[in-house]
């Protein structure tokens, strides 16, 4: 009798408990009145341009085309890296970007998104550095899950787009981003390259579009030559170093420079020869401004007035240079200062695409190649800071005399600019690099092998894409890699 006492009083206890539960209203206790009650567009455009820093300063593009090697851990000089994941970019800033388009695009968001700025100009925004970072992809990989992507559970295996396909998608995409950005109207908040300057956004658009161009023209000169030129029209593009695009840092540690990172408690990255004895050989002022004096080193022969090249020291590509001291570093500045910029576009960089561009016969507003070909040398070398006479110099004795001169020049001028270092040398196939002696593979990467996962989890459309593009390696050429 007495367990059954004990239940029943146990019972109704429960029943009350219960009861008050359901009619108890606790008001607002839970919510936290600091929090935002909906996505901010502001913060995720703040995440998604970090990518733009991250892909500026790719160290793999810069290891590939021999601008700098590695000290006593060469990895990736040597070509050891035989696969590259791309996931992190759909579920972060892609997604991010993504948002915030739908956010200034569905009738529910879109009026309290105004508080970030005018809706189109943040549309503009986000598509302009969606296409840079998928253009920075599909030159990295080649064909890539897309116009079916970013459905979530209800297509988890979507197709693989093939580059040329999406070099489609990504005109249309700035096309309409141009098409959007109103000067006159707010831009987007949290906009940590332009501060909302619609004006600067046109011309980033302008300058993706002009390299995106340039570097399909050997596989569609017709489409090429539409878009460079419809730039050259508009009058928005960069034409001197004020007009340059950079990513700029902050003092913290959240915002500081990708260099100064890499750098806070390693040396791991030192001058290669092939860069090195390119500069000495032309006896280019550049020298000075890329690196930094050997500590210990002494280079075997110099070419610079009363020696002055002789401390600066270029390293073997892909070998273990244990001893880092007897090296050139690049340049103090650049590793040490938290927040010395990274460059994205330049004017050196938009000269030479000019100049590439008039050779071919397109029309650049009247300039002549050569013309162009020496502003780019004059403006990269007013970039570094390079002495006007120097300068002068220089030019005088590197004049413009076929295509490999705008390539060799490009390359040097796109120091550090890893990515578009590398895939400008792949379409140029110039300077002619010597592949690391200490690779296991003596030939330098065209293109990153897709990560294991992608072929576990969407092996059907993997293998339609393989067999379309070619064998999933390091050698496969893109679809614009024609030469």
């Amino acid at each position: 009798m007495n367990n059954i006492f004990k239940k029943a009083i146990l019972l109704l206890c429960v029943s009350f408990i219960y009861s008050s539960c359901e009619t108890v209203d606790f008001g607002n206790t839970n919510d936290n009145p600091n929090g935002p009650t909906a996505a901010v567009t502001s913060q995720l455009l703040t995440q998604a341009q970090k990518t733009v820093a991250t892909i500026g300063t790719d160290i793999t593009g810069i290891l590939f085309t021999q601008q700098l090697t590695e000290g006593q851990y060469p990895g990736e000089s040597r070509y050891a890296t035989l696969t590259y994941n791309y996931n992190g970019y759909y579920t972060g800033s892609i997604q991010n970007l993504n948002e915030i388009i739908k956010l200034n695009t569905n009738d529910d968001t879109k009026t309290q998104a105004q508080a970030f700025g005018d809706n189109n100009n943040q549309i503009a925004t986000a598509k302009i550095l969606r296409t840079f970072i998928l253009q920075f992809m599909t030159d990295s990989w080649g064909a890539l899950p897309w116009s079916e992507a970013f459905q979530g559970i209800d297509n988890p295996q979507p197709k693989f787009d093939t580059q040329e396909e999406l070099y489609t998608l990504m005109f249309a995409e700035i096309e309409e981003a141009l098409s959007l950005i109103n000067t006159t109207k707010a831009g987007p908040s949290g906009d940590l390259i332009f501060s909302g300057d619609m004006a600067r956004w046109r011309v980033f658009a302008n300058s993706l579009k002009m390299t995106m161009a340039l570097r399909i023209s050997d596989a569609n000169p017709t489409l090429a030559k539409s878009k460079f030129e419809q730039v050259i029209s508009s009058g928005h593009y960069i034409k001197t170093n004020a007009d340059n695009i950079e990513f700029n840092y902050t003092s913290d540690n959240a915002g500081d420079s990708e260099w100064h990172d890499r750098f806070k408690t390693r040396e791991d990255y030192i001058l290669s020869d092939a860069m090195m004895e390119s500069l000495r050989t032309n006896v280019d002022p550049r020298l000075f401004k890329y690196a930094e004096p050997s500590k210990t080193g002494t280079a075997a022969s110099t070419t610079f007035p009363g020696g002055a090249d002789a401390k600066y020291v270029g390293a073997p590509d892909g070998k273990v240079n244990g001893n880092v001291p007897d090296f050139s570093f690049p340049t103090a500045t650049i590793i040490y200062d938290v927040d010395y910029p990274t460059p994205v576009y330049t004017a050196a960089q938009m000269k030479f695409a000019m100049a590439e561009a008039a050779v071919k016969g397109w029309n650049v507003g009247g300039a002549a190649a050569s013309d162009l070909y020496e502003e780019a040398i004059a403006a990269s070398m007013d970039y570094w800071g390079v002495d006007a006479t120097d300068k002068t110099d220089y030019i005088a004795a590197h004049p413009y005399a076929s295509m490999n001169d705008i390539a060799y020049q490009k390359w040097i001028a796109l120091y550090l600019n890893g990515h578009e270092a590398w895939s400008e040398w792949r379409r140029f196939d110039y300077p002619v690099l010597t592949p690391s002696a200490n690779a296991a593979d003596p030939r330098i990467p065209v293109r990153d092998s897709y990560d294991s996962s992608v072929e576990d989890n969407n092996p059907a459309n993997y293998a339609a894409i393989v067999a379309a593009q070619g064998a999933d390696d390091n050698h496969t050429k893109l679809w614009w890699d024609v030469n």
